[in-house]
């Protein structure tokens, strides 16, 4: 059997022990110029996000969670009851309080790297069962876990706290408003990841793939945004 420990582990060797450099950057290196070059790319793979709920909701048997999927993927695509929004359009609310405008934020080139991790989730929560894929991308959330994130000293980087040093408008932070209410330290979207995984995977193998799955999803994750955080770091030193 799999326990909420496994899983944290699992998240915390591949996150927090590796000291990812996107937190790095919002902790010790964060400006507008930086912000800049991390918000475009953050809203390419926001936009992309709930498709692979969707995926999985096609290979899923079992209705529980079937509904919680598309019950996260109603919130990030169609409104936010925190904010009245989708997680995509409060984005790019926060692009224009950068200074960008809707067109750059939204028509952005992405990286060779984000690319190439667009489509190792796609291919991912399409081709493999659907509690592996559900691990892959459930996972993705569980790095903003407010409990996991406190035993390193840390916030979770979708805090709406992390940005305000940014100095912007109340109205442009929404997106961290609302990542603030779906991510608390408890019951939030992360939890019933983690909840969901440990009900159904039921076998010692099961739980060893899936813990698997975690870690690599993550990693892959985390050398895309470190990749972000090296050009946002030395965008904010080039002012």
């Amino acid at each position: 059997m799999i326990t909420k420990e496994n899983i944290f582990t699992a998240i915390a060797d591949a996150w927090w022990e590796r000291k990812p450099k996107i937190v790095e950057f919002v902790n010790k290196h964060l400006t507008v110029e930086g912000a800049r070059i991390f918000t475009p790319e953050h809203t390419y793979f926001a936009d992309h996000f709930p498709r692979w709920f969707g995926n999985v909701i096609a290979n899923c048997p079992h209705l529980e969670p079937r509904s919680y999927m598309i019950g996260n993927m109603y919130v990030e695509e169609v409104d936010d009851p925190t904010i009245h929004d989708t997680h995509h359009g409060s984005l790019v609310t926060f692009g224009e309080g950068l200074g960008m405008t809707r067109d750059e934020v939204l028509n952005h080139l992405p990286s060779i790297a984000m690319r190439m991790g667009i489509h190792y989730w796609d291919n991912i929560s399409r081709t493999r069962p659907w509690l592996e894929g559900f691990a892959a991308i459930g996972a993705l959330e569980l790095t903003n876990h407010g409990e996991l994130a406190a035993r390193y000293g840390e916030t979770a980087l979708n805090s709406r706290k992390k940005w305000q040093p940014l100095g912007l408008d109340s109205k442009y932070l929404v997106h961290w408003e609302a990542a603030d209410a779906a991510d608390p330290d408890e019951g939030g979207h992360a939890d019933e990841t983690v909840r969901i995984i440990a009900k159904y995977a039921k076998t010692k193998e099961e739980g060893q793939t899936v813990l698997e799955v975690v870690r690599e999803s993550i990693n892959v994750f985390r050398f895309i945004y470190d990749q972000i955080a090296d050009r946002a770091i030395a965008a904010g030193r080039s002012r």
